[in-house]
């Protein structure tokens, strides 16, 4: 997992390439390999390559539903479809709490840059007059006052 891995945990890879895995008479058939097109693509671009997918299982299945509503394959392009936007959920959904992760990353880090620099310029909310006599100073409006 080369270059659109980073980002993405190994988990939910493994757990989005189980969904496009069938099993079929103790063999089993990957509908996609994840594995191979991530050496090669963004995640955001495997996500889009799932949905067109999606949308070409969707359309055939208009068309044999047409056909013969009984046949055999109407049933494996439901699976394919169901397992297919299984997998788009997860990544989708993956990428969306690595994107908060980082964000909260960069909260956390711009948190401590500020902390750094503002406490050069640190008032304490209670004021204390000119004459030193530790008495606070009036406020200056009346809302302030009543607070």
């Amino acid at each position: 997992m080369v270059h659109g891995g980073r980002g993405m945990t190994e988990d939910i890879i493994f757990e989005a390439q189980d969904y496009l895995t069938i099993e079929n008479n103790g063999m089993k058939k990957r509908i996609i390999d994840l594995d191979s097109l991530m050496k090669r693509h963004s995640m955001d671009e495997i996500i889009s390559f799932l949905k067109d997918y999606l949308g070409e299982k969707n359309r055939a299945l208009k068309n044999l539903i047409l056909i013969d509503k009984t046949q055999r394959r109407v049933d494996e392009a439901v699976i394919t479809m169901f397992r297919l936007t299984m997998a788009i959920k997860l990544l989708e959904d993956g990428k969306e709490v690595k994107q908060f992760e980082l964000s909260q990353q960069r909260a956390r880090e711009s948190r401590t840059f500020h902390k750094r620099y503002s406490r050069r310029h640190h008032r304490t909310r209670s004021r204390k007059n000119g004459g030193n006599d530790e008495k606070n100073r009036p406020s200056r409006y009346p809302a302030q006052r009543a607070a």
